[in-house]
């Protein structure tokens, strides 16, 4: 008998059981004992088995949750990038806008000027043009309605494109030297025939 039968059988001996009867019950006792302790084993086998499965299982998952994390940083990321470049973008069309307004501006001041330039010379010729005013009424009219026509189509070039301005600019700054010139001419006949 091991250690284990004897103790029991030894205990049941001296419980007063009778010597068969305590030796069956000490071998029951203690098949049953390694029967629960292999059964324990095994089931600890199968739990260790389970365990390591999970952990393999779980160490994949965690894999492919890394993964894709990285994958999201990585869009992230490019999603930054993009927005980078639209601000970088909308900075550079703000700078073309501020541009477009600078040039607008000194298009308004060029107009402001032949504006001061057209009253200056409207108030030191105002008692020569009195005189001959009746002889240029028709051809001031002609000129008149030339001009309404170029500036009529001037204005419509400068809404279809910006870039034209200048050129528009010209054509009236020549049509007013035209204008001034066809004033001025009959002024200096008439001061030269003096």
């Amino acid at each position: 008998m091991t250690t284990m039968i004897s103790e029991v059988y030894s205990a049941f001996k001296t419980a007063g059981v009778p010597e068969q009867e305590a030796k069956q019950a000490a071998e029951t006792l203690s098949a049953e004992n390694l029967t629960t302790s292999n059964t324990i084993a095994e089931n600890r086998r199968e739990l260790s088995a389970e365990i390591t499965a999970s952990r393999q299982e779980l160490a994949g998952q965690v894999g492919e949750v890394r993964q894709e994390v990285k994958e999201v940083k990585q869009e992230v990321g490019e999603l930054r990038q993009e927005v980078n470049e639209v601000k970088q973008e909308v900075g550079e069309l703000r700078q073309e806008v501020k541009g477009v307004k600078q040039e607008v501006g000194e298009l308004r001041q060029e107009v402001n000027e032949v504006k001061q330039e057209v009253a200056e010379f409207k108030l030191e010729f105002t008692e020569r043009i009195a005189e001959v005013r009746q002889e240029l009424l028709s051809k001031i009219a002609e000129v008149k309605q030339e001009l309404s026509d170029k500036i009529a189509d001037i204005r419509h070039e400068m809404t279809v494109e910006m870039g034209k301005i200048k050129r528009g600019m010209a054509i009236i700054h020549w049509m007013l030297g035209l204008v001034l010139f066809a004033v001025a001419l009959p002024i200096l006949r008439e001061i030269i025939v003096v």
